[in-house]
């Protein structure tokens, strides 16, 4: 009995020693403070194992895992990224972020939003499928209405510090959003949410055209930013009203604290995520978004998940930049 008890301890003792992770504290410092930092337990600097741990000064216990070693990734808009490989006795490190400039020799600029006293609203890409029991198809008829609710709830969700002003279905308006739609839905699928700000440089719309086209619109339709959204849901063939009421409901969202400014202003060690296009059940509306700066281009801000989240995710971002 007491051999099987101590053979016991020693295989429960092994297990816990095997799960205690081997933390060890690490101050980071930078100049100019406020960068990002993310680390990665190896050299691959992809976003699907990315860690974001929280911005400069930053003091917390790193797990330094099996290797004994980690990767940190500085980044702060307008300064290069700095890495860096660090281990359990590195204690402390400081880092002076380089300068860099932008194509016209001036150094690129902090992040900021415009002045936004209207955004111009690009026709939602909404599309609702139907589900039968055999075939799955996308309805016209009920995408066009939840496509004009939807338009509806964000002018109701705005209304009481933004107007929103929507762009007319003229043959040229028409013309000028093709080449903004093509190159901003690559940068709904590509920019990563959490580290849109902090990134070296801005990112703006791809081509020549579009950033033209961005232009001409906010000018034709005095905004300074403009909003384009995708969404998808799917409805069982006799679930109109569920869907409809699914859409409708943006219009009623008052506060949501956005996820990702949350997690980097809390106290919490880590905030672990992976950059994803999420699947969607019966009734939920999921998409992307993203705001444009009529200006220049640059996009300024995206999202994806739930649309009457990223929403009020929107509001926050404009209202406390």
């Amino acid at each position: 009995m007491k051999k099987t008890i101590f053979v016991l301890f020693l295989s429960l003792l092994y297990l816990t020693g095997c799960a205690t992770p081997d933390k060890h504290l690490l101050k980071i410092e930078t100049t100019p403070t406020d960068a990002i930092v993310s680390f990665h337990q190896t050299r691959n600097m992809s976003d699907d194992t990315r860690q974001i741990s929280g911005v400069t000064p930053l003091e917390e216990n790193f797990d330094f895992g099996e290797t004994g070693q980690l990767w940190l990734e500085i980044e702060k808009r307008g300064y290069a990224p700095h890495i860096i490989n660090v281990l359990p006795e590195t204690g402390k490190i400081s880092i002076d972020l380089e300068r860099i400039k932008a194509k016209n020799g001036k150094p690129v600029s902090n992040y900021t939003l415009p002045e936004i006293t209207r955004i111009l609203l690009a026709k939602p890409d909404i599309k609702i499928f139907e589900r039968g029991f055999s075939s799955e198809k996308i309805s016209k008829e009920k995408s066009k209405i939840a496509q004009q609710e939807f338009t509806k709830g964000i002018g109701k969700f705005f209304s009481e510090e933004y107007e929103v002003v929507p762009v007319e279905s003229s043959n040229l308006d028409k013309k000028l959003l093709r080449p903004i739609w093509r190159d901003v839905q690559s940068a709904m699928e590509l920019l990563d949410p959490v580290r849109l700000k902090y990134l070296a440089r801005p990112p703006v719309l791809e081509t020549k055209s579009s950033r033209e086209s961005a232009d001409k619109l906010g000018n034709k339709y005095g905004t300074q930013v403009m909003l384009f959204i995708k969404g998808k849901q799917n409805i069982e063939t006799a679930g109109l009203t569920a869907g409809i009421a699914g859409v409708a409901i943006v219009g009623t969202a008052t506060s949501f604290a956005g996820g990702y400014s949350r997690a980097l202003s809390n106290n919490r060690s880590f905030f672990v995520y992976n950059i994803y296009t999420p699947s969607f059940d019966e009734g939920t509306l999921l998409g992307k978004a993203a705001l444009v700066d009529c200006s220049n281009g640059e996009i300024l801000w995206v999202n994806r998940g739930l649309l009457e989240n990223i929403l009020t995710d929107l509001f926050a971002a404009i209202n406390h930049n």
